[in-house]
């Protein structure tokens, strides 16, 4: 996102000083004693006087309905310096409000006390739609009788940025431009989804931090896919013996699974059935993984964590596990292996057991070897 840089005369000075500059910046090439550093009314001196001749005019010049002339204060209005003054005229004004359905940006003059005041002009959306997207989240500057006006959308990172020259006789439209930095993280993250270009969107999610992403159906409907892709490519991962891969793949998936879906104790041990299958009246409820799906992936998770020497830590996963969906067979074995590693040898016999029952008829030729030793060990 743009960061706006609103630099006061003084600090101007200073850093020309300091870097013996022979020509003021491009932004200041007017005369440096009549630069203006725009200045909200309320900091004035005079402000609260000025602000009950201007704050009426303008509600009444822009027939306001009154719930919108409520919302005007003095903290609506900046004083700046476009220029281009009409005669008997010497000082301006602008504020940002909301009018109906629309914002406006309101210029007018008043002579030094606002005993006099006339309306130059008003501005609120260009050939490509409105200008100003929300007075919550809205900047400017100006550069001599330019201003340039970036706002953003509520509760997303929908933004516009306009800049307007004022001529005199009114504003004229230079530029004007959309941009959506979220939704473009979005696009790129589904065209690294479909090429599974996993290493892709790892460093996607390292360099970009969007902003709302709960604002857009692609956080729910793209983050199943993910951790789907993160699991095929942790299997593939271990089966060449690269488990630190293996995890950082599945990690990614499943941070990205419960930005979602808030499934973010998945490490700890307490996931509850509501939490991996939601409820009824969750909106994105049919783009969640089901039950078994997700806990195969977790198990997956704990047994890449137990490869990697991270036995406490696979342990909580796989306790949770074996408690969501008791009859995972494979689960009692990795919970057992476990906890013999991390010398619990009562609680592995148990685990031991409960797999061997759970595979039936075929425990004697399916169970690795180590099992009955371990289930006879003294």
């Amino acid at each position: 996102m743009r960061k706006w840089k609103k630099w006061t005369l003084a600090a101007l000075v200073a850093i020309i000083a300091l870097c013996s500059a022979p020509t003021v910046p491009a932004a200041f090439a007017a005369d440096k004693v009549t630069a203006f550093e725009p200045v909200t009314l309320s900091s004035l001196k005079n402000g609260q006087s000025l602000y009950k001749k201007i704050g009426p005019f303008v509600t009444a010049e822009l027939q306001m309905s009154e719930e919108d002339a409520e919302d005007v204060t003095v903290d609506s209005f900046y004083e700046v310096d476009l220029g281009n003054y009409p005669k008997g005229y010497t000082r301006q004004f602008i504020a940002f409000v909301y009018n109906y359905d629309w914002i406006e940006l309101v210029l007018v003059a008043t002579n030094d006390d606002a005993s006099k005041i006339k309306l130059l002009d008003r501005a609120s959306a260009s050939d490509y739609g409105d200008m100003f997207l929300n007075l919550a989240k809205l900047d400017f500057y100006t550069n001599e009788n330019y201003i340039t006006v970036w706002s953003q959308a509520p509760f997303s990172a929908y933004q516009s940025e306009v800049e307007l020259e004022w001529a005199g006789d009114r504003f004229y439209f230079i530029t004007h431009e959309y941009d959506d930095p979220t939704a473009r993280y979005y696009e790129e993250k589904a065209k690294l989804l479909k090429a599974k270009d996993i290493n892709g969107l790892i460093k996607l999610y390292n360099e970009v931090d969007p902003f709302y992403p709960g604002s857009y159906v692609e956080l729910y409907t793209l983050s199943a896919p993910t951790l789907k892709l993160a699991h095929q490519m942790a299997q593939n991962a271990a089966q060449k013996k690269n488990v630190k891969t293996a995890l950082k793949y599945l990690e990614y998936g499943l941070e990205q699974y419960a930005e979602a879906f808030g499934t973010w104790n998945y490490t700890d041990g307490t996931l509850v059935k509501k939490d991996i299958a939601g409820s009824a009246d969750d909106y994105y409820l049919k783009q969640r993984l089901n039950l078994a799906v997700y806990v195969g992936i977790l198990n997956d998770y704990a047994y890449y964590l137990s490869l990697d020497g991270q036995n406490k830590k696979a342990k909580l996963i796989l306790d949770n596990v074996v408690k969501l969906v008791p009859d995972r067979t494979v689960a009692y074995l990795n919970l057992a292996d476990v906890e013999w590693t991390l010398g619990q040898r009562t609680a592995a016999k148990a685990h031991y057991k409960q797999y061997w029952k759970l595979l039936g008829s075929k425990a004697s030729s399916t169970a690795p070897k180590r099992v009955q030793e371990r289930m006879n060990a003294k």
